[in-house]
């Protein structure tokens, strides 16, 4: 039998801190690699799905080729120790290849990659490092029973690691991200990694390897220079040249909200936010400034007020101001992006910014509107196209509903989305149609004015539909508006009546499966994606657009048949119930998680200030309720615990949509409202993770291919519930697309277990 270790050294640094930095690293690492990607991939929302699925996708290998492997080995403290600093070291070149993957991809600057280009280099830059981290769940499972003989680990070794990602999300979203660089906290990480890994040589004195002991703590002395010397800048300024060749980069800063970068060429500044443009000085897209802010505001015959949400820096502001405003709200989330147009700035974001009539709010622009004291002649919508959770915020019904209650009486409101004056394919038009309709339930009249850019003006006001190109362009005259390109000629082409027809045709053939745009039902984004991807990623594409075939009772219809197909191959006491229960639960936690994410992002806008503290709270109720589990020991009956705990997945998933359409409708005070957030993230993630101490011990698989099959259903639940379900069925059907899977997998295991009334050892 193996010497246990030393027991001076435990007492110094116990199993569980070494499990702590186990579940740290591995989050600080996986979000680190996930905002860099979001800027390769332009800030595409389906690249979230897409990398989660690829990293849970590969740790559960991880986890499984190390069980097989290394589920009995003699020295697993060497073992570990080795994977742990191959982990460490390779995070760095992942994040070096993630801002090198254009160049890797051979696409140009500004090229989109599809989502089966994101998949692909998602999976090929995580490999590397995910792997290596699956690996170690299962290693470390395997040191405490090498430590501890006879004890069961699984509890203990899921809820420590799962404290350890809360730790390691409160660290990175509070203090980390704010202060430093991507390369400096991969390294500082690495660091940390590397310290513990002379930590588990050092308990496992009789199975200690002096190499691999000197070799860890020689890096680990040597990381934290180069993580606070000039290596890390040499590595952050290198990687991101190549990131962006052919341009100077001049601005490139990470904040809470996503990544701005400025690049500069010839005399223009371009301002990115998340790999996409915001706005570009001083030379602007003119034709798109001047039609977003003078067709609406020539159809006001007296505008004074005007709230412009986004995007108004460099042009809109301009062409606002041109007009006989005497204030302008101008509302933009991000204040990096603000100190960048400030450090930046040319004579036109300067004027812009400084004129006494403009006022910035440094705030998400549906909150400002939400608040907002005064009234305003018109509402101008700045942020570009709803193609992703924060943009589509400002095409549902429910702002619009909003932003009605913010206008004076015959007050307008104006957002585009992309046109074409020659054809419209299926997925714009869907894309135009969904949020149409979104208007038109909303406001007595909505006009759209078609063109390579569509202009939708929006009012109370009958008399909209009705306003011609000529009293525009005697307004025009009136103002004394000096344009570029918005003059009485292009006005008349604009509102030429034969553009509207056409318009109208391209949308009838799609208006019924497109769909109403909501906050829990936001249609638009599976529309914009897939124009997306229709471009990039014709496969992507074509998936997309017909993902409106999805619906529940085909989704149950599926079901259904997966469930009796099951009982029909069973055998009694089933060895697959277990196992398939827990990957059914993973396909749900991951829902949940993402559906928490999606209702907050709708509500708030700053999901990804907060992103951290949801999946944190979420990791603390499963890494909780783990180890309660895992300490009770012998349970009454494992198996009707585990039952009670199916049908209790099934009975929240069904009432999920229900609390988030309260809350959504609540007076409550936000702080209220964020905490009830606080709340669900935990009680779900308490009944995700209790289950799995419990299918340890019913399934004789072991905990590596147990984990390894949680994990799998995570990969489910990220790419088809999170990419899929919850923009096509909206929240509040995935949920019930979640209770049927938990109803179906109850069914199962109710069947299939032996179910005891006395303990289970």
């Amino acid at each position: 039998m193996a010497r246990r270790a030393d027991p001076g050294v435990p007492a110094l640094i116990p199993f569980a801190l070494i499990l702590l930095v186990l579940g740290l690293s591995g989050l600080a690492g996986q979000i680190v690699l996930l905002r860099e990607f979001l800027v390769v991939a332009s800030g595409n929302e389906l690249a979230i799905g897409l990398f989660l699925g690829a990293w849970l996708l590969l740790e559960s290998a991880g986890c499984l080729l190390a069980g097989r492997l290394w589920g009995r080995s003699q020295r697993p403290a060497a073992v570990f120790a080795a994977w742990q600093a191959a982990f460490a070291a390779l995070l760095p070149a992942a994040l070096y290849a993630t801002r090198c993957l254009r160049e890797l991809a051979g696409a140009a600057p500004g090229e989109g990659l599809g989502a089966a280009a994101l998949l692909f280099w998602a999976l090929a830059l995580l490999a590397p490092v995910g792997l290596p981290h699956g690996a170690l769940f299962a290693l470390a499972g395997r040191l405490r029973e090498r430590e501890r003989p006879g004890a069961s680990p699984a509890g203990l070794v899921y809820g420590w690691e799962t404290l350890g990602t809360l730790a390691g999300g409160l660290l990175l979203t509070f203090w980390l991200i704010p202060r430093w660089d991507s390369f400096r906290i991969v390294l500082a990480v690495g660091a940390l990694d590397l310290l513990f890994c002379v930590a588990v040589l050092l308990r496992a004195r009789d199975e200690r390897s002096p190499r691999l002991l000197v070799l860890c703590a020689l890096a680990a002395a040597t990381a934290p220079f180069i993580a606070f010397g000039p290596a890390d800048e040499s590595l952050h300024r290198g990687s991101v040249r190549r990131q962006w060749p052919g341009a100077e980069v001049a601005f490139y800063e990470n904040s809470v909200y996503g990544n701005i970068t400025v690049l500069r060429s010839e005399g223009q500044a371009t301002f990115l936010t998340d790999g996409k443009v915001a706005a570009v000085s001083p030379v602007p897209d003119i034709e798109a400034a001047e039609e977003l802010a003078h067709l609406p505001l020539l159809s006001h015959p007296r505008p004074e007020a005007v709230l412009v949400l986004g995007g108004g820096a460099a042009g809109l502001l301009r062409e606002v101001l041109k007009h006989p405003v005497r204030r302008v709200d101008y509302a933009e989330l991000d204040p990096l992006f603000l100190e960048a147009l400030a450090r930046f700035a040319a004579p036109l974001t300067a004027g812009e910014l400084q004129d006494p009539r403009v006022r910035v709010h440094r705030v998400d622009g549906r909150l400002f509107a939400r608040d907002a004291a005064g009234r305003y002649d018109a509402v101008i919508v700045g942020s570009g196209e709803p193609d992703s959770l924060q943009s589509n915020r400002l095409f549902t019904r429910e702002f619009f509903a909003l932003a009605r209650r913010r206008l004076k009486p015959g007050g307008l409101l104006a957002f585009s989305l992309p046109g074409s004056t020659a054809f419209l394919d299926r997925n714009r038009a869907s894309l135009n149609s969904c949020v149409l309709q979104a208007a038109a339930g909303v406001f007595a009249a909505a006009r759209p004015i078609p063109g390579d850019t569509n202009i939708f003006l929006a009012s109370d006001d009958p008399a909209l539909s009705g306003i011609a190109a000529g009293t525009l362009a005697r307004r025009l005259r009136q103002r004394r508006i000096r344009t570029g390109f918005v003059g009485p000629g292009q006005l008349s082409l604009r509102l030429e009546e034969q553009w509207t027809r056409q318009f109208q045709g391209f949308l009838a053939p799609v208006a019924g499966g497109a769909g109403v745009n909501r906050d829990f039902n936001p249609r638009a984004v599976i529309h914009a994606l897939a124009d997306w991807n229709a471009m990039f990623s014709p496969a992507a594409g074509r998936l997309l657009a017909s993902a409106e075939a999805v619906t529940l009772p085909r989704l149950a219809a599926v079901l259904a048949v997966a469930l009796l197909a099951a009982l029909a191959w069973r055998r009694r006491s089933s060895p697959a119930a277990a196992p398939a229960a827990l990957a059914a639960t993973g396909f749900v936690g991951m829902l949940y998680s993402m559906a928490l994410i999606f209702a907050f992002q709708a509500l708030y806008g700053y999901a990804y200030l907060w992103v951290g503290l949801l999946v944190s709270v979420f990791m603390a109720g499963a890494a909780a309720a783990s180890l309660a589990v895992g300490a009770v020991g012998a349970v009454r009956s494992a198996g009707r615990a585990f039952l009670f705990l199916e049908a209790a997945l099934a009975v929240f998933s069904a009432a999920l949509p229900v609390v988030f359409e309260m809350l959504a409708g609540s007076p409550v005070p936000d702080n209220v409202l964020q905490g009830a957030f606080l709340a669900l993230c935990l009680a779900s993630g308490a009944l995700t993770g209790a289950q799995f101490p419990l299918a340890c011990r019913l399934s004789r698989a072991g905990m590596a291919p147990l984990y390894a099959c949680d994990l799998a259903g995570g990969v489910l639940g990220a790419v088809f519930g999170g990419a899929l379900l919850l923009p096509v069925l909206g929240l509040a059907q995935a949920c019930l697309a979640a209770a049927l899977l938990k109803v179906a997998s109850l069914v199962f295991c109710l069947v299939s277990f032996k179910v005891e009334s006395s303990p289970k050892s």
